[in-house]
């Protein structure tokens, strides 16, 4: 018989190709992982108790006890554990007639209900706190944080949204600091003043200051996390507040270095920077650090901690969470449920936490001009907020069981839109669209008959800051180099009605029937004279 032959160890081409390209596969992985997590080292397995090992019988002993101890712990919490159980049980007997058993529905009722008004208080906390589910996030804790800023800051910035000033301002804080008798100073600081026409701007100045020292700001946009510039009047780049660039730094650097000086303050002092939530305060001191030193984001509650930044020698920063100072309680009025509904309306609670997203688009439609609603979602002429939800749920596709439309939904898209400023808006100072025979506006009239009282306090607090000299200054850098380019926006809905502020003796009047006329007629009119270039189309 013929023996077989060895079967041969030859691979086709195409075997070879195959086995070299699948190594180096997967040396190319293995030198990819390797550089991902270098520390990563396979497990070695415990080679155990060397046979050679001396006293090798009292160490398996001692290895043998350990073991023993860990089963008898475990067998002693289980005991435990079913002990605990047995022993609740037993103290809840079932009951033995149906009188037994109707009042003990009862309490379980009556401790249900307990539990939900508690669950609903603490919703409420979380909404007014403007907390977004982080831990600690009730409104106590981020109180306290703001008394920590108000505490050790020898010069408080409220920062004001420029489109709201009043709406975003908290009286019973100023308050609260000049009633303490302490030497803190307040500086308001409108920013966002590019999103709202020069001379509101110089309105909402005139007014503001017959107060406390006010300025003028816009935070720095630009996305590099370094280097974030300040715009620099009299250049060609600072000719319009369009820019991404900072305007306004330099000059409140400059005022809080005066104050320093005059005080004769040889340490650095604490700036605290306090405001509503989403009113541009990290961004604030973004924009003087000139460095993302603190995370910002359009998310109310965002900031949750006090933040301290040294700015340079002499100044000291400190950031401060978002507080909403006051809130309406429950069962109140028909006035303190629209100015909860506000309240909704400057971003100051997540929309997702709303219970009732329909009251502040209500606020919307009944003081825009419908026909920038008109243009702005594509829907037709509609008379009250359902109509107007109906047509817009219907025109997203938001529909429920029978071709219902989802006007919670709809009323969430317009709170977005809101809030991420698709839909511009501004206010006008109390009386602007008047005029004294004196030219001065009635708002100015308004802000010193409003602020009478604390007239001596700003005239003291001048000589500290060099407040004449360097607001003149201010306003000219800031303002005279915005030249047309910062024109009202024409889309642009300047808010109609009474506008709730935070306390019953600050109202903003809203612009009247005659501010809502047709573009082509406001076009005419802010060419020919400056107060018509005050109202908005």
């Amino acid at each position: 018989m013929v023996p077989k032959k060895h079967k041969s160890k030859r691979l086709s081409l195409k075997q070879q190709h195959k086995i070299r390209k699948r190594s180096v596969e997967k040396h190319r992985k293995d030198r990819r992982d390797a550089k991902r997590n270098p520390q990563k080292k396979k497990l070695k397995k415990d080679p155990g108790i060397p046979s050679l090992l001396p006293f090798k019988d009292k160490v398996l002993q001692q290895v043998e006890e350990h073991r023993e101890q860990i089963k008898l712990e475990k067998q002693r919490q289980k005991d435990a554990r079913s002990q605990l159980h047995d022993t609740n049980r037993n103290l809840t007997p079932a009951p033995s007639s149906m009188a037994e058993l109707a009042s003990d529905a009862q309490r379980r009722s009556a401790a249900y209900e307990d539990a939900q008004q508690d669950s609903d208080s603490d919703a409420q906390e979380i909404a007014e706190g403007t907390v977004t589910g982080a831990r600690d996030n009730s409104k106590r804790a981020y109180y306290r944080e703001f008394q920590k800023v108000v505490q050790h800051a020898d010069v408080i910035l409220e920062v004001l949204d420029a489109r709201d000033p009043l709406g975003t301002r908290a009286p019973q804080i100023e308050r609260m600091i000049l009633d303490a008798g302490s030497n803190k100073r307040i500086i308001l600081v409108l920013n966002k003043i590019d999103l709202v026409p020069r001379n509101v701007v110089e309105k909402w100045l005139a007014y503001l200051r017959h107060e406390f020292p006010t300025l003028a700001f816009k935070a720095s946009t630009q996305e590099q996390r370094r280097n974030l510039g300040h715009a620099v009047a009299g250049s060609k780049k600072a000719t319009s507040l369009n820019t991404a660039e900072c305007v306004g730094a330099e000059s409140l650097i400059q005022l809080l270095k005066n104050y320093s000086r005059n005080q004769k303050i040889k340490t650095s002092i604490s700036v605290g920077i306090i405001g509503f939530p989403n009113v541009g305060k990290s961004s604030l001191i973004n924009s003087l650090k000139r460095s993302r030193v603190c995370g910002v984001g359009s998310t109310p509650g965002f900031t949750k901690f006090v933040q301290e930044i040294q700015l340079d020698s002499k100044l000291k920063l400190l950031d401060c969470p978002g507080i909403v100072f006051n809130s309406p309680a429950k069962g109140a009025n028909k006035v303190d449920k629209v100015a909860a509904a506000e309240m909704m309306l400057r971003n100051c609670i997540k929309v997702e936490l709303l219970d009732d997203p329909i009251a502040p688009v209500d606020i919307i439609v009944q003081r825009c001009n419908p026909v920038a609603l008109h243009a702005m979602y594509n829907v037709s002429a509609f008379t009250n907020t359902r109509e107007f939800l109906v047509q817009l749920a219907r025109q997203r596709g938001m529909l429920k069981r029978q071709g219902i439309a989802d006007l919670t939904g709809a009323a969430r898209i317009v709170l977005n839109d809101w809030n991420k400023g698709k839909i511009p808006y501004y206010t006008l100072p109390p009386g602007m669209s008047q005029t004294t025979a004196s030219g001065k506006t009635a708002a100015g009239d308004a802000a010193v008959a409003h602020g009478a009282g604390r007239a001596v306090v700003v005239n003291n607090w001048a000589k500290e800051f060099d407040i004449d000299a360097l607001l003149g200054d201010m306003d000219t850098k800031v303002l005279a180099d915005a030249s047309s380019d910062n024109k009202p926006n024409r889309r642009a809905i300047v808010m109609e009605g009474h506008v709730v502020a935070q306390n019953a003796d600050i109202a903003m009047d809203a612009s009247s029937d005659e501010d809502l006329e047709d573009s082509s007629s406001e076009d005419d009119a802010m060419e020919e004279d400056e107060s018509d270039s005050e109202r908005a189309s």
